[in-house]
């Protein structure tokens, strides 16, 4: 079973490029059998939504995502509310978020599952207080869900409810082995270094440590994440974790591929996972 995964499109500031046409086509040269996006696809939610129905159309398998940050914005609906944003997320037949679904092939069998995730501070620099970090801002720079992210009035509360709508849905998969699939973070590996300016304090907005802890109690075999616009992967107590981001255009010189064309950074960006029997 042949499983494409890629993060963080964002469609609309990466407008110049068709980003879904180009990822379809991607994984189908790779002979996909499922493709699964791990949010951040748009700042629009009712664009998020088309943009997977436009994708599906596009591909001969399977899409299933979960939403970003960026996707639970409000400030191109801002007559809704945080919930309300969600609600029309988890009504989404593709969106993973509150459900589970079973991948078979040639014997192969594993649960897929997921959902945004939070954050609670955990993967923030010690140097920092709780009442610093629930201000979202340092150096005259702020965190953008403080503004369009009604969740952000108490995110360790929010990290909780994340976390116990999780641990839920893994119960649901029985012993399967799974793929859990966040935006956020659930490892520190893959966090912006605290050498870079003021990343000690922003880090406290990239996931949560305790995400990492829920899978070790579950079979999660393989854990998806974005948001950090990185391209890794980590393996650690027999989980493999993967960061598969496509990232901003503006992003993609650091990459220092062989050019920067879309086509090239989505190739790059895209993990095939081989799940084998």
């Amino acid at each position: 079973m042949r499983i494409a995964l890629i993060s963080d499109l964002h469609i609309d500031i990466n407008r110049e490029y068709p980003i879904l046409k180009i990822t379809a086509e991607a994984a189908e040269n790779q002979k996909a059998d499922v493709l699964v996006v791990a949010g951040d696809i748009s700042e629009n939610p009712e664009m998020t939504r088309s943009a997977m129905a436009q994708l599906q159309a596009l591909c001969s398998f399977p899409v299933y995502y979960v939403p970003g940050n960026h996707d639970m914005w409000n400030k191109n609906c801002p007559g809704m509310g945080t919930e309300a944003i969600y609600q029309t997320y988890r009504e989404d037949v593709r969106c993973l978020s509150g459900k589970h679904v079973i991948l078979e092939k040639d014997g192969v069998s594993l649960a897929l599952t997921g959902d945004i995730g939070w954050y609670d501070y955990s993967m923030a620099s010690s140097s920092y207080t709780k009442e610093q970090l629930e201000g979202m801002s340092v150096s005259g720079r702020t965190w953008q869900d403080k503004l369009f992210n009604q969740w952000t009035r108490d995110n360790i509360q929010q990290m909780r409810i994340s976390l116990e709508g999780l641990r839920q849905q893994l119960e649901a998969c029985g012993d399967l082995p799974v793929l859990m699939v966040t935006h956020m973070l659930p490892v520190r590996d893959f966090c912006v270094p605290e050498e870079k300016k003021d990343w000690g304090f922003f880090n406290a907005f990239l996931g949560s440590t305790a995400l990492e802890e829920l899978y070790k109690q579950y079979p999660v075999h393989y854990a998806v994440c974005g948001h950090v616009h990185y391209r890794s992967q980590v393996e650690r107590d027999g989980i493999r974790h993967i960061c598969p981001c496509l990232g901003y255009h503006s992003e993609w010189p650091l990459y220092e591929l062989k050019d920067n064309s879309a086509e090239t950074h989505v190739r790059d960006a895209l993990y095939i996972l081989e799940v084998i029997k």
